[in-house]
């Protein structure tokens, strides 16, 4: 599984569960830049899908996951793939939850981060 580049910013927020100042990463939206996160609900790594990929129209988070396995714990993508931050895999049966929608990002320090990209297989689109 190839790994992808992109600009995001990070917050400290509660997450619930009494889980305070977590670091949160949210991607950048801006121009053509249409990144979301993903996260392994078994190990919590966190993997980017570009909107802007012919190869992703029309699908799901599930559709694209497939049968892409977790390069971290080695879990089947299709069963354990969760959309971040809605999502986030604190510890071990320990999961928060935070609402991005009305996060503002101008003026907000950025830096390019690296997460593995999940990509939908060709066989799939066929």
């Amino acid at each position: 599984m190839k790994k992808k580049k992109i600009r995001c910013f990070k917050i400290y927020e509660s997450i619930g569960n009494s889980t305070y100042n977590y670091e949160i990463i949210i991607p950048l939206k801006s121009g053509w830049c249409n990144n979301t996160l993903v996260t392994c609900k078994n190990c919590g790594e966190l993997f980017v899908i570009d909107w802007e990929n012919p190869a992703t129209e029309n699908l799901s988070i599930l559709d694209i996951a497939g049968s892409s396995v977790c390069p971290t714990c080695q879990s089947q993508l299709k069963d354990i793939v969760a959309s971040y931050p809605h999502t986030i895999r604190v510890s071990e049966g320990v999961f928060g939850s935070f609402n991005e929608s009305g996060i503002t990002h101008s003026n907000v320090q950025t830096e390019v981060l690296e997460f593995y990209e999940l990509r939908p297989r060709l066989e799939q689109r066929e």
